[in-house]
């Protein structure tokens, strides 16, 4: 049995565990997942104009100037479509390594916070555990990057207590930060403040390492604020600072709108819903990191609790309010968990523990590669946007690229996205009477339509034998006129064949 202990606490057993586990749970099974039609296939949309001829700085989405975010997920995703070729996997490659480096860094932050390795491995198994950080870690989002990187930085903080230069790195790991998610990129520096404010260390502020560190970040950081400013002047000021930012920050949107007067409660809700069964821990465990840091003004308590604290006061000052947006919070939390329940445990109860985390990580590993489950409430885990991928063969072979797919009665943005990324064709906005279907065939009889296919019954109804269904799938019904029946290809050989994974 010792023998049996002494390895599993052995430091490069857990580390490959950890990240060779991360790496199977995050990327498995994702060749037939599929990418959400919204915002993962929003992002991956973008790096695909980009490595087709777009500016590295000026985004865009389907031709048009973009001024969402800015660049870096898009980069990388771009580099894993260049090696990889564009696909949904491609996509989410990016992402699974990203938060597989969470992992490996929370293990490491926690090593040199607490120095133990128990609370150290612990982390890891936390972090990947509650649900949502490993839907997450599947997706094609940013909300992963921007972790890693502020998970990055305060490492590289607490590393310049041993030496100073550490500050240069973690300036770099912020430039990362706000190049990923813009001014949500400044918490590193916010968090940096306010723990060497809150311990009095008004010298280290000072000091030319940490000066220089803020500067390559906020000097590096904003270099795509500055380039877009300098090309699109007061519109890209208006689109991304006034709407984006400012006026969703205060008064939200029409995904995440106000809440009442008790929104700022909004990510409070969200962990009694997505942070089990680690929530307990977690609550009792802050009060006891508080306790540590702000009263016996010790620093690895004071940097985790003011990790929590600093980003989810700020994300709660917001209207839209989204509970992804609170994943950078997710390794301080798990540190919290692990260190709490460390200090409950006894030392013979955690190496009982030890095989039963290990079992649990090989299960859920075993179930996502081995098993086709699919679990609703987790999009990662579930098919997505399948009926379009097998639409979108179909659709590339009978339109041109500048040939646009009519829209009959589905809603403005579902399932445009998907459609552009899988197919390459834009879904106008929609229509909702018959008579404008019927005027576009007499105009353009080759024009194809999208729509449910209970409207595309009524359709055929109320025109008897001028419609014809190109392929039904799932709930669409991809349509044209009858007159150019003829002309409709289903020979897929050849370069029409486009990726659609």
């Amino acid at each position: 049995m010792m023998n049996v202990v002494s390895v599993l606490n052995h430091r490069t057993f857990q580390i490959i565990f950890l990240l060779y586990s991360a790496i199977l749970i995050f990327l498995g099974r994702q060749t037939e997942i599929g990418l959400l039609n919204f915002d993962d296939s929003f992002y991956a949309q973008k790096a695909k104009e980009l490595l087709t001829g777009g500016s590295l700085w000026l985004n865009t989405f389907h031709g048009q100037p973009d001024f969402d975010k800015p660049p870096l997920p898009l980069w990388l995703t771009a580099v894993s479509f260049k090696v990889f070729g564009v696909s949904g996997y491609s996509t989410v490659l990016v992402t699974g390594l990203f938060g597989t480096g969470v992992v490996y860094l929370t293990y490491r932050l926690a090593e040199k916070l607490f120095e133990d390795r128990w609370v150290a491995f612990f982390s890891g198994i936390v972090l990947i555990f509650p649900g949502y950080f490993l839907d997450y870690s599947r997706r094609g989002m940013t909300d992963i990057v921007l972790t890693f990187f502020v998970t990055l930085a305060l490492y590289c903080f607490f590393r310049a207590k041993e030496n100073p230069r550490w500050f240069l790195a973690f300036g770099l790991s912020t430039v990362g930060a706000m190049l990923t998610k813009s001014v949500l990129g400044l918490f590193p520096l916010l968090i940096a403040v306010a723990v060497l404010a809150f311990s009095r260390k008004w010298k280290t502020i000072a000091n030319p390492n940490f000066v220089g560190g803020v500067v390559i970040a906020l000097g590096l950081g904003s270099t795509w604020h500055i380039i877009n400013w300098m090309e699109y002047g007061d519109t890209f000021v208006r689109q991304h600072f006034g709407w984006i930012i400012w006026e969703r920050f205060f008064y939200g949107d029409f995904a995440a709108p106000n809440a009442g007067p008790f929104y700022f409660l909004g990510y409070l809700k969200g962990f009694f819903g997505n942070y089990w069964p680690w929530l307990p821990f977690a609550l009792a465990g802050c009060w006891q990191f508080g306790k540590r840091g702000f009263g016996e003004k010790k620093d690895p308590y004071l940097l985790v609790v003011l990790w929590v604290a600093v980003i989810l006061t700020v994300l709660s000052l917001s209207n839209a309010q989204y509970f992804r947006y609170a994943l950078p919070v997710f390794p301080a939390l798990a540190l919290i968990v692990s260190k709490t329940l460390s200090g409950w445990l006894l030392a013979d109860w955690k190496d009982k523990i030890m095989p039963w985390l290990i079992g649990v990580v090989i299960l859920t590993v075993l179930i996502i590669n081995v098993t086709p489950i699919e679990m609703k409430q987790a999009a990662s885990l579930r098919r997505n946007s399948w009926e379009v991928r097998l639409l979108a063969p179909s659709i590339r072979l009978n339109t041109l690229e500048k040939d646009f797919l009519g829209n009959y009665k589905l809603p403005l943005w579902n399932p445009r996205n998907s459609i552009l990324f899988y197919s390459d064709r834009w879904l106008a906005d929609p229509v909702d009477k018959p008579q404008a279907v019927m005027a576009s065939f007499e105009k353009n009889p080759n024009a194809t339509w999208l729509t449910r296919m209970g409207e595309f019954r009524k359709l055929d109804k109320l025109f008897s034998g001028k419609l014809y269904m190109i392929q039904a799938q799932g709930p669409y019904a991809y349509f044209t006129s009858m007159q150019v029946r003829d002309q409709i290809r289903y020979d897929f050989i050849g370069e029409n064949q486009p990726q659609f994974r």
